[in-house]
């Protein structure tokens, strides 16, 4: 089945490095598009039973790292095209994130690695790529 919008999640793992060089080599046997996409979430503080936001200094924090990421993920890209590949960076909850934009932006296939920089907290909320394939509306590939 040939594709031509590919949606890549990226979030800087090993995986997830490996996840976008398979989207790149499925984008030039395909003539695919590609975007990427780094999801960064802001955990909300819970103090007794007041929900507060994250401080402005943790924020801050996480956008620059976020920007980090997706400069990596541009190093990549250069690295194997120079076809001009997007990446975005969203701020929310990554697999609602990706399964979202994959259908917003009319993507075809989704792009994702086994597993990420989750760690403890997959074991609560389950793995990003486990929530995008069971909600997506179109195929996913996922990268070991």
């Amino acid at each position: 089945m040939p594709y031509s919008k590919i949606i890549v999640g990226y979030d800087g793992s090993e995986q997830s490095v490996r996840a976008l060089r398979s989207a790149l080599e499925l984008s030039s046997t395909f003539k695919a598009l590609i975007e990427v996409v780094h999801v960064y979430n802001l955990t909300p503080i819970v103090v007794g039973e007041t929900v507060a936001g994250s401080p402005p200094a943790a924020t801050e924090s996480m956008k620059l790292e976020a920007e980090t990421v997706a400069a990596e993920a541009r190093t990549i890209i250069s690295s194997v095209t120079d076809t001009p590949i997007e990446v975005l960076i969203a701020e929310g909850d990554p697999g609602k994130t990706i399964t979202s934009m994959a259908e917003e932006r009319g993507s075809d296939l989704i792009v994702v690695g086994s597993h990420g920089k989750g760690g403890f907290k997959e074991l609560f909320t389950g793995s990003v790529s486990h929530y995008v394939t069971q909600h997506a509306k179109v195929p996913v590939l996922v990268v070991k």
